[in-house]
């Protein structure tokens, strides 16, 4: 299949003629017995299949043809008809095949499939499976991306109505999710080792024989007593022929076994035969055994690049949501451990909601970044970990998704995070899921940081299983899709600039083994390097940048996107040091731009490269009209108060611009252009970024109401300041909300609520004590309110701070009590009951006077109610019309700390820009800090053609 639906369309509906056909006389006999036995329509088309199952509109043939050719022609071989049948037979076939193709103006457009085939096929019992094998180069090379939309939506209708199964290779997966996001993230699941089959088979199964394999068994019938025969075999073990003619699953003549095991072993190589005195033993080859590996639970074979549709009808696993690496990598998604439901006690009185998550977080887990600081000593565990995260917590999934919600863009992304200094901050950590690759150093001064990140990306685990012989090519031939028109060695070395490639490195074995020679040189020079000699720095420096950008090359060739962590610890004490400071943005200043393409050239030694030699063995390129290179990584840099960085960054990275070739510059040889972005990760858009993707990946709907609403809660336990967050902790809270099992789902701030109360104790509402965090924390996952003795207890707390920290917090609504006098007990919530995001609007429990109170329909009026409840000291005139607000602040500093989540809660002040931008008024613009939240870019080289002179808002192409 390629990308116009109009050319396979009409096949596919042939195809379906015959379920439909078969459906058509099951709804006949329901409806009226003569109809079938006089092969006379009645009113069945209109009565039965228009009005009462809605096939057809009032203007569509389809509904009398359907039934027409159902009664007429389906049992009569077409070439048997006179020439006055066979034109009626031809012109009822073509009416039935040709909807939604334009061919004539009553089949046109995808709503008449919609109103057609599809609510007939609807009625089909069983429904058919399909699988639908796309033609990679036809999709990847479509002239217009919205034709391929048309055709991805076709697919769609289709797998409503039948069991789709989708092939299609790695590389196209990647391109769809790059160009149609949404769709692949609304109907896509890969189903390799979802029930443990499609799984690498032993010994490393190459992707060759996998497609051997699956071009035998594909031409075998699904049914047939040869699969059987395969799939009673192990590839552990051998067996008899007798065993297998005494097993009761394969129900087969003996003369049948003797005959299909010895068509297996003479014909197609999937068996062994030992003959033995007594009975023939069987034994899988390799071939045989990867096609084992790709039967399913059904029996049925499976493409090993194939997907499948998610719909009503596969029921939803509420445990991971990811899909797994690439087919050729031992990183697996996790594997299911519970499909219950979890009661959200904490989120609402309203009945358990069926989107929580299946447990609770053990207490003694630790968190996120504890786990990531506790690395050991790199003597011991090794310079190069694969992430992980605390058991109990967060797998390695989970890690790697929660670490990927802080890039907001392809460029540089600042986030504010409280990020803990590692153990030892020589260890880097690397992960790759989903053909997204992540490295995660802490920042060590600009020469070590540089030779840490290419060690990581170059080291011998990614070798293993990442940039494996099955992803880079045996003769390096698989990069670039494997689209290479001219000699390996020249796209790598002349376009690409791949450094240390000479004619010994012309295959896979021994590029890796140069680049790990390469490697451990760097790291031996680092350990011995005198900084006192420049020219020993300036070398090692020069090399370190040219194995990265050739990495980074590397990694793009081979479609593997590249995310580069850099964790600053101390961000206070890096700004305070003046040529610290210096260097830290001087390293992104001559790095980021480096890790560049165009195409298979590197767009630095198109427009930076000032030595001769280079630039006359350049291998030979062609510009579009818009000559538009692409970053090959990612960065993201993470601290306490790293957003400050932003501009410092921007504007270092800007003065590379000004170093481009002076030709270039003047518009006397042309040259390519690209953005290198620069922003922040704790904005409103890159919340919404965050929302978006777990929402979807889980399978839930999202409207605009509920988005607001979400991260206005998230902003207001979470942040630090009003209207931010750390993405890391909204998606790791995200993270914990199970998939829903019905796709029509919504994602409710009940449910994010719900997520929330799984994080730390000490990301709950920053701006308060520990001693608060763990009050709340403690009683927002307990089943059941807890008395004083219980929380003290729970909480480590002493009595005195236990009445301190609770009376404060039932001041704000946070916690309500349950009982009276000395015997209360405390419940507690995310959501206060005067917040308009809780949905009630009086106290959640009945004790006492509090349930005469009334939700306050003004933020100074539930800050009025606050401030008496603590007792604090006040002049009434605070308070009077019109109130100040930032005056009611300044003059009660014990309120301060809880500004932030008033205005969230409320969408009042700085948070009323989330209302703002998610409608999408005059001023969605308007970050939540209240500044303009544009694109930070810096243009490197060629001004691109057409290109706008304004720079673009990152929300807006969001």
């Amino acid at each position: 299949m390629g990308p116009r639906a109009s050319e396979w369309l009409p096949d596919l509906q042939e195809t379906l003629l015959p379920t439909a056909v078969r459906t058509v006389r099951e709804l006949a006999h329901a409806y009226d017995r003569r109809i079938l036995r006089d092969e006379r329509p009645r009113l069945f088309a209109r009565k039965a299949l228009h009005q009462r199952y809605d096939v057809g509109t009032w203007r569509s043939p389809y509904p009398e043809a359907i039934t027409r050719y159902t009664l007429r022609y389906s049992d009569h071989d077409p070439d048997m008809l006179d020439e006055r049948e066979r034109e009626k037979y031809d012109g009822l076939k073509e009416t039935l095949t040709t909807v939604g193709t334009g061919r004539d103006t009553l089949n046109s457009g995808l709503d008449m499939v919609e109103e057609t085939i599809i609510p007939l096929l609807q009625q089909a019992r069983p429904q058919p499976t399909i699988t639908l094998v796309l033609d990679g180069p036809a999709w990847t090379s479509v002239a217009d991306e919205r034709t391929a939309a048309r055709a991805l939506d076709t697919i769609a209708l289709f797998s409503e109505v039948c069991e789709l199964r989708l092939v299609c290779s790695p590389r196209l997966r990647e391109h769809l999710d790059r160009h149609h996001p949404e769709w692949c993230d609304e109907h896509l699941d890969l189903t390799r080792s979802r029930d443990g089959w499609g799984r690498t088979v032993p010994g490393e199964t190459s992707k060759q024989t996998r497609n051997e394999a699956w071009a035998t068994i594909s031409q075998f019938d699904p049914d047939g007593g040869r699969l059987a025969v395969l799939e009673a075999l192990s590839s552990d073990s051998d067996r008899t022929v007798r065993e297998l003619k005494a097993d009761p699953e394969l129900a087969l003549a003996d003369g049948t076994i003797d005959r299909y095991v010895r068509e297996l072993a003479d014909e197609h190589g999937l068996i062994a035969i030992d003959s033995r005195p007594t009975s023939n033993h069987v034994t899988l080859t390799e071939t045989g055994a990867a096609a084992t590996a790709l039967l399913g639970p059904d029996g049925c074979p499976h493409h090993p690049d194939q997907s499948r549709f998610t719909s009503d009808r596969t029921r939803t696993y509420h445990d991971s949501t990811s899909v797994v690496c690439r087919a050729d990598r031992d990183e697996e998604s996790p594997t299911p451990t519970d499909d219950s439901i979890a009661t959200d006690r904490t989120a609402d009185t309203a009945p358990p909601t069926q989107h929580s998550s299946p447990s609770t977080v053990p207490e003694n887990a630790p968190t996120a970044e504890e786990w990531l600081a506790d690395t050991g000593t790199a003597d011991d565990n090794g310079y190069v970990q694969w992430l992980d995260g605390p058991d109990g917590r967060l797998d390695a999934w989970a890690m790697h998704e929660r670490l990927r919600a802080g890039r907001r863009c392809a460029g540089v992304t600042v986030v504010d995070d409280p990020t803990q200094a590692f153990e030892d901050g020589e260890v880097s950590y690397i992960s790759c899921f989903d053909d997204h690759a992540q490295v995660v150093v802490q920042w060590g001064g600009p020469l070590p940081t540089l030779v840490r990140i290419t060690n990581a990306l170059l080291s011998e685990r990614m070798f293993e299983r990442v940039l494996t012989p099955a992803t880079v090519g045996d003769d390096l031939d698989a990069l670039y899709d494997n689209s290479l028109d001219s000699a390996i060695d020249d796209v790598l070395r002349l376009g690409a600039q791949v450094g240390w490639f000479s004619e010994d490195e012309h295959d896979y074995e021994g590029l890796r083994e140069r680049y790990s020679a390469v490697r451990r040189r760097l790291l031996t020079e680092l350990s011995t390097l005198d900084r006192d000699d420049p020219d020993a720095w300036s070398t090692l420096c020069r090399d370190a940048h040219g194995l990265l950008a050739s990495a980074t090359q590397l990694y793009h060739a081979s479609d593997i996107d590249l995310t580069i962590h850099v964790r600053v610890p101390d961000t206070a004490t890096l700004q305070a040091g003046t040529q610290r400071y210096r260097e830290f943005c001087d390293f992104f200043k001559h790095t980021v731009p480096k890790n560049a393409a165009y195409g298979v050239h590197s767009a630095y030694r198109l427009l930076y490269e000032q030595r001769v030699d280079k630039l006359k063995h350049r291998l030979g390129y062609a510009f579009d009209d818009d000559p538009t290179a692409e970053l090959t990584a990612s960065w993201v840099v993470s601290g306490p108060t790293a957003t400050t960085f932003r501009e410092d960054i921007e504007s270092a990275i800007a003065t590379n611009a000004s170093d481009v070739r002076e030709v270039i510059q003047e518009g006397t040889r042309r040259g390519v252009g690209f953005e290198i972005p620069v922003v922040e990760g704790n904005s409103y858009a890159a919340l919404r970024g965050v929302l978006d993707r777990q929402a979807a990946r889980k399978g839930f709907t999202l409207d605009s109401t509920d988005r607001r609403e979400s991260i206005r809660l998230a902003t207001a336990t979470l942040g630090t300041e009003p209207g931010r967050c750390s993405p890391y902790a909204f998606a790791e809270a995200l993270l914990a909300i199970a998939r829903t099992r019905t796709p029509t789902a919504t994602l409710s701030p009940t449910d994010v609520a719900y997520g929330l109360t799984q994080l730390p104790a000490d990301r709950l509402v920053p701006s308060l004590p520990p001693t608060m965090q763990t009050v709340l924390k403690t009683l927002l996952v307990a089943d059941d309110p807890l008395g004083q003795s219980t929380i003290v207890a729970r909480a480590g707390i002493s009595r005195t701070s236990y009445n301190r920290n609770i009376d404060e917090l039932a001041a704000l609504g946070m916690v309500e009590a349950t009982g009276n006098g000395g015997h209360r007990k405390w419940q507690a919530w995310l959501i206060p009951w005067w917040s308009p995001l809780a949905g009630v609007d009086a106290p959640r429990t009945v004790d006492g006077d509090e349930s005469t109170l009334a939700r306050p329909s003004r933020w100074d009026d539930i800050l009025y109610e606050t401030t008496l409840n603590l007792g604090l000291d006040h002049d009434d005139e605070l308070f009077t019309q019109p109130i100040d607000i930032g005056e009611i602040f300044t003059a009660l500093p014990q309120l301060d700390r809880w500004r932030g989540f008033f205005e969230a809660h409320y969408g009042r002040g700085a948070a009323s820009a989330i209302a703002d931008n998610e409608s999408g008024s005059s001023s969605d613009r308007q970050s939540t800090d209240g500044s303009i939240d544009t694109t930070h870019s810096i243009e490197i080289g060629a001004h691109p053609a057409g290109r706008e002179d304004e720079q673009r808002s990152l929300d807006d192409s969001s």
